[in-house]
Order: structure tokens, then sequence, then C-alpha cells
């Protein structure tokens, strides 16, 4: 009685050493999707049994080419044909799976490849969580802000937002996007209510929450708002279309002051009698320097009435 009990405790500490002292290698990384099925093999290859070990746990043994299933799963979208070479097989990975794996083979005891198994998924959102919008009710003209509640994920994912399904890109610039799930928007106006969709996706899954931004919203806080004239003024000048009307008017304003200056400037002495429809054919110099050179000729008299004194230009046209 006394032999047997030593002779398991020396095979279980010898097993221990062993065990302890193995593996070294560096672990290969292995990122599979959450849900998905993968194999391990125990290299180098051998026809011989191995037994599989996670976190120093034995977990499998593979006898053979016979292929080991973990905790006797079965795949989740049915039936998967994979070869009988002595695999570990995990179907319908889970989070609880993450570790490190790695074989001894019986025939030498020598341990074959290491992996450092870790899972990708995306959780779902919670049903209590939301949005957060700053301030909880837009004030036209001021920034909004929205956060998205990002779930735990790995590897981490990648934040999008929509409105009204269509992506911020194609929308407007008033938009700012931030990888935290932060969503900036700089003026907010009335074209900017609608459906907004934050989603959150990397390769192995996918999440989404939604809110709604109404106008009606707004209608409480009118009275209480009551924007001084510095904001109101600030608000229109960020209006494309008040910025155009401006410019309409700046431009005809200069027009009619160039117009009323021209006016002005011509002489009062000049005679009346020239003010007849040929004077319209040719243009005063000074009203457009670019024609200066007569449409249509005038006749010889009236040139030379233009360079007499007033009583020799009579007489002459008394001549004619």
């Amino acid at each position: 009685m006394v032999h047997r009990l030593c002779l398991l405790i020396l095979l279980f500490s010898s097993a221990e050493s062993i065990h302890t002292l193995a593996p070294k290698k560096t672990p290969s990384e292995r990122l599979v999707p959450i849900g998905s099925t993968t194999a391990l093999e125990c290299e180098p290859y051998t026809s011989s049994n191995a037994t599989w070990y996670r976190d120093k746990n034995v977990i499998a043994v593979v006898e053979g080419h016979k292929n080991a299933i973990l905790n006797g799963r079965a795949p989740r979208g049915g039936e998967e044909r994979i070869p009988d070479i002595g695999f570990l097989v995990i179907y319908d990975v889970q989070k609880e799976d993450e570790g490190i794996y790695y074989c001894q083979r019986a025939n030498d005891s020598k341990w074959g490849k290491v992996f450092q198994l870790k899972v990708a998924y995306v959780d779902e959102v919670s049903e209590n969580e939301k949005i957060k919008v700053e301030p909880n009710v837009p004030i036209l003209g001021r920034p909004l802000l929205l956060k998205c509640p990002v779930p735990k994920a790995h590897p981490p994912p990648k934040v999008t937002w929509t409105v009204n399904s269509l992506p911020i890109s194609h929308i407007s610039s008033d938009y700012y996007s931030y990888p935290n799930g932060t969503l900036i928007i700089s003026h907010f106006s009335y074209h900017h209510f609608g459906y907004f969709e934050c989603n959150i996706n990397n390769f192995a899954g996918h999440s989404s929450i939604n809110t709604f931004i109404d106008s009606r919203d707004l209608v409480a806080t009118f009275e209480s708002l009551k924007p001084t004239f510095v904001n109101g003024c600030s608000a229109a000048l960020r209006s494309s279309l008040f910025m155009f009307l401006l410019g309409c008017l700046v431009t005809s304003g200069a027009v009619l002051i160039y117009l009323i200056c021209a006016v002005c400037l011509l002489k009062p002495g000049r005679p009346r009698r020239v003010l007849r429809p040929t004077f319209w054919s040719r243009t005063d110099p000074r009203l457009a320097p670019g024609f200066r050179k007569a449409v249509v000729p005038l006749p010889d008299c009236f040139v030379n009435a233009r360079m007499l004194t007033p009583p020799q230009a009579a007489q002459n046209l008394s001549n004619a």
C-alpha cells in the first residue's frame, strides 16, 4: 500500500514537473469571430495521440487521426465537414474559450505549437442605454452634441453615424464625427432635425442604436430662449441665403453709386441742344473709359458746333 502511494506521488510529481517546464514557445495569436469554428493542430504532425491543454488544464485528447471536439459542441449553422487528421475542433466559439492552447504528444512527451486564442465580438447595446444629447433640448444656432453608448467589443470597433439613413459625409459639412462615438453639430438649425443612428461594427459583428430629434421639442423653449441681438445676427450671417441677398444688395448699391457719381461729374454748362437722339449714339468718355469711339458718326455741323463757342456755333448753323 505504501509502495503504491509512493509510486503515485512520484508519477504525479514527474508529470507536474514536465508540465510546468513546458511550453516555452512564444504563442501565435489566433483571432476568431464569436460563433464561428476553428481547428487547432498539434505540430509537427504525427499519428500518435496528443493531449490538449488550455491554461494548464487538460481539455481534450486526440487519438491518432481522429479529431477531438471541445466540450462535445455542435456547429451553430449546421454540419461542417472538417477532415479527420487529429485536429482539436472548437465549434461555436465563445468568449470563455479564450486562452493559451498547446498540446503534448504521447510518444515523446514533446510540446507542439502554442496558440493564443482571442475571440472577436461586438456586444449588443443595452436597452437601458440611449444616445446622449447635450443640451437635452436643441437650441437654434448653438452646438449640439450626440454621444453614442459604445458597447464592449474586440478588436476596437468603428463608429459611424447616419442621419435619415444617409451617411453624414453625404449631407452637410456641419457634422463632425469622432472615433469615441461623439457627433457634434456646430450650428444646429431646422434642417438638422431627423432620425440619427449610431452604428458600431468590426469584422466579427454589428450593433446599432438610434434616436429622433423632433422640431416640436423646440416649442417649449421659444418663450424662454429670448436670444440676444448679437446671437440673432450671428445666426443670420451663417445662413447662405442671407449671404446671397447681402451680396446682391452690395453689388446693386455699388453700381448705383457709380452711376450717381458719373452723372454728377458731367459739366453743368453743356449746351442742351446736343441732348438729342444723336447724343445717345455716343458714350461720354467719363462714363465708361472703354467706349470712346462713336458708334454712329455725327454730322459735320454738329461736330464743328461742339468745337466752337456758342455765338460762332449759332452762325455756323445758320450758314449751313
